[in-house]
């Protein structure tokens, strides 16, 4: 997938992605840390994707997450925070996992629970321990807009 295709996936615009990338979206998160010569500086893999100009499925689905999150009151770094999260890329690789998943965060706090499986039951609690704001997010859905936009001729 190539990054003016994933823009369109994302729904954000070829130069808004590219920024986004550039301020770090994901982080290093799914990506194998290189060895390193213990006399050598560790790279920065703040913007490791910065540079990147192929995105599979599991990326696109984060970076929707995280455009999502943004457009609905977040910011960047809380955003970008959840996005990068080891928990929400493993619920995105796991078909099995993904159904019925769902992310509740509360944006005055740098904050987030993902409910997978059984632990739904367990989010009208929360709701309630959260008390006026919260953003909950269907990830089953971002999966399949992305899927949906994938399998969309150009």
């Amino acid at each position: 997938m190539t990054t003016a295709r994933a823009a369109e996936i994302v729904v954000i615009g070829y130069e808004g992605l590219r920024s986004y990338l550039k301020r770090g979206l994901l982080g290093s998160s799914g990506v194998m840390a290189p060895f390193v010569h213990r006399d050598a500086p560790a790279p920065d893999f703040g913007r490791i994707r910065a540079k990147w100009k192929r995105f599979g499925i599991v990326d696109l689905c984060l970076m929707r997450l995280a455009k999502q999150l943004i457009d609905l009151g977040l910011s960047f770094e809380q955003a970008n925070g959840i996005a990068s999260s080891e928990d929400v890329r493993q619920a995105f690789s796991d078909r099995r996992r993904l159904s019925g998943a769902i992310l509740m965060t509360w944006p005055p706090h740098y904050d987030f629970i993902l409910f997978v499986g059984d632990d739904l039951q367990h989010l009208p609690d929360r709701l309630t321990d959260v008390g006026d704001i919260a953003v909950i997010v269907q990830l089953d859905r971002i999966a399949a807009h992305v899927r949906t936009a994938i399998e969309r001729p150009q």
